[in-house]
């Protein structure tokens, strides 16, 4: 089954002209670079591209310093309700205004064990915090197969467990490019929002995901995609942090903001 894009037009530009000028704003002109020699994480935001694409761009151009992946999973929360509550979409492609992207199937099929994570299509059909990471990632790495993880359930037992999966895959896969989809604090001010922000910032860079668990309540640090974030994070032994920042930069409204952060592992 393929999927169309549904925030193409809202999050991004839905013309191929216009997504591309804006893509490479971002990214930068194409690179002929090598596969990867071993697995790179990301960690991305996945608001509309006016607010967040410079943070991601600047991600992707990290880790382009690696190599290109002949594969990438993305893992993105589960924002819509609907679906199962580790969900992979397993077979087809996901279209978007710049290019497909084929599923890379005996990957996808591998990770859906049926227990903790499944099979299903459902979580996918409305979400964008995965969908807003392809035609970046398409246009700085050009040809890939990819596996879409959606995240409902973003305990850190169950985040143990798909990391463990996933880390099993890569093994078999080693020139992939593993993502985490995730904003920040939300709608706070700017600076309550930068402030809450670093302090999940440096539980990420420690690799302390307890103490990122606890913090996000004892702090009320409004992070979308822990579950994502961790499960990339336990998968690799150094990070860097290469940009953070809140919607204000772009918006100017310093009063009711979210925090974008981007990380590249290795």
């Amino acid at each position: 089954m393929d999927r169309k894009p549904v925030v193409a037009g809202k999050f991004y530009p839905g013309t191929p002209n216009q997504l591309l000028s804006m893509c490479q704003a971002f990214v930068g002109e194409k690179k002929d670079v090598d596969f990867l020699k071993h697995p790179v994480g990301l960690i991305l935001p996945h608001a509309g591209y006016v607010y967040s694409g410079k943070t991601a761009g600047l991600g992707i151009k990290e880790a382009l310093n690696f190599g290109k992946p002949k594969n990438v999973i993305i893992l993105g929360p589960n924002h819509t309700g609907y679906g199962m509550s580790i969900s992979v979409w397993t077979s087809g492609s996901w279209n978007t205004p710049i290019g497909s992207v084929k599923i890379n199937e005996e990957m996808a099929k591998k990770l859906a064990d049926e227990e903790v994570i499944y099979s299903d299509e459902m979580a996918h059909m409305y979400e964008h915090s995965i969908e807003v990471q392809l035609p970046l990632l398409l246009h700085a790495f050009g040809e890939f197969s990819f596996v879409p993880i959606c995240m409902m359930e973003q305990r850190l037992s169950t985040v143990k467990i798909v990391a463990e999966k996933i880390r099993e895959i890569l093994k078999e896969y080693p020139e992939t490019l593993v993502v985490a989809s995730s904003d920040f604090n939300h709608y706070d001010s700017h600076d309550l929002t930068i402030q809450k922000d670093e302090i999940a910032i440096n539980r990420i860079l420690n690799g302390d995901l307890e103490g990122l668990y606890s913090d996000l309540k004892r702090y009320d640090i409004t992070m979308c995609g822990p579950g994502p974030v961790s499960v990339v994070r336990s998968l690799f032994e150094n990070v860097k942090l290469v940009y953070h920042t809140t919607s204000a930069e772009f918006s100017q409204d310093y009063s009711y903001t979210v925090g974008y952060a981007s990380f590249v592992l290795w």
